[in-house]
């Protein structure tokens, strides 16, 4: 009987992965989940197969074996149906990070990955009314929120502090809306959306940081399993003392400036902003000939690295900045907002920025700023 149902097996069509995954098609999975319906996979005659029962007791799938013997039906091999990343009883098993379950020549996969990103997409947020607002996900209003009754307790404030949150609401008109919570989305291998109670455990604390501190629509490395880092440019300049200037002040802008961007993971073909958490003060210029009087001075220095830093991987110039060299950052180019740095390159990068000195004018004599490659 075993040559009789290895025949009819080659003219029976074959049973579609997807049908027998217990979750659905791009969602991320762990090492331990279980992403197999047993139940749903296809049963054959054991007179055809009684080399299943072999198999069973390899793996020692006990309850196969019982319910081939007493019914006359053996499930289909694990091995015919399912590939890598998942064990003999349908787990996910030996993937580092969080794997994404997918189809892959025929057989249901959790995939490996090296490098996941996605970029930060608000989920939760709040429309105004009349007399308060309404708290939504999608099309589905979560609750409603008087005026009188806005706390931490009934506002969401993971990402907006709730002064933030009143400043918005006495500002806006009825029907403005606000993010209050974020999900990552359009991930680069197509996984689906990972909404916020679940990112912490994918991806780790790390990654709420990461997106807690940068802005919207910001591509967040989810996942770096980078073996090998390669410095691709390496540059300095000196930060000048201006007995003219405030100097301290111009020291607090460029550490800043240094804190916002040192550290900065930018993905493949993507563009990034330096960190939201940060602030900048306005230094006074004396010069009569200067075109702008108050300007945060201080951040150029920092942003002369960085910039040369940036190109010299063969990166262009970063928007929000010029070629020139006391005048780096751009006059009317936020700080945070306006300054963007794309990656052209194949892999991940990260900035590395720092100084050699105090936070004094005087001291903080030399910036460096670094380019880090992150390779497989």
């Amino acid at each position: 009987m075993y040559p009789l149902g290895t025949a009819v097996g080659k003219y029976t069509t074959p049973q579609n992965p997807a049908e027998i995954a217990s979750l659905p098609l791009g969602d991320t999975v762990l090492n331990g989940t279980h992403v197999v319906d047993n139940n749903k996979i296809r049963k054959v005659p054991l007179l055809y197969h009684p080399d299943y029962l072999v198999e069973y007791a390899k793996n020692y799938q006990f309850w196969e074996i019982f319910t081939s013997l007493t019914t006359g039906a053996a499930p289909n091999l694990m091995e015919n149906v399912a590939g890598s990343g998942i064990s003999d009883n349908g787990v996910a098993e030996g993937i580092k990070g969080a794997g994404m379950l997918t189809v892959q020549g025929n057989k249901l996969i959790v995939t490996n990955p090296t490098f996941v990103w996605g970029f930060k997409t608000p989920y939760t947020v709040a429309v105004k009314t009349k007399d308060g607002i309404e708290i939504k996900q999608g099309n589905t209003t979560l609750k409603s929120v008087s005026e009188n009754n806005f706390n931490n307790d009934t506002i969401p404030h993971q990402y907006k502090t709730l002064d933030e949150f009143k400043s918005w609401y006495n500002q806006s008109e009825v029907g403005n809306t606000t993010a209050l919570d974020y999900s990552l989305a359009n991930f680069n291998d197509g996984r689906n959306t990972v909404t916020p109670d679940k990112l912490k455990i994918y991806f780790g604390e790390g990654v709420i940081q990461d997106m807690q501190t940068h802005p919207p629509d910001q591509p967040i490395m989810a996942y770096n399993g980078a073996q090998v880092q390669v410095v691709i440019s390496d540059t300095s300049t000196g930060m000048n003392y201006y007995s003219d200037l405030d100097n301290n002040a111009r020291a607090y802008n460029a550490n800043q400036f240094i804190e916002a961007w040192n550290n900065t993971i930018i993905p493949p073909h993507t563009s990034a902003h330096g960190k939201n958490n940060v602030s900048y003060v306005s230094v006074y210029d004396p010069d009569p000939n200067a075109t702008v009087k108050w300007a945060s001075h201080g951040t150029c220095p920092p942003g002369r690295a960085l910039r040369d830093a940036v190109m010299g991987a063969g990166f262009p110039l970063p928007i929000g900045m010029t070629m020139d060299y006391t005048d780096t950052v751009s006059n009317y180019a936020d700080l945070i907002t306006g300054i963007v740095i794309e990656n052209t390159g194949d892999y991940p990068v990260k900035l590395v920025i720092w100084s050699d000195g105090s936070t004094d004018g005087a001291g903080m004599s030399v910036i460096y700023a670094q380019v880090i490659e992150l390779r497989p």
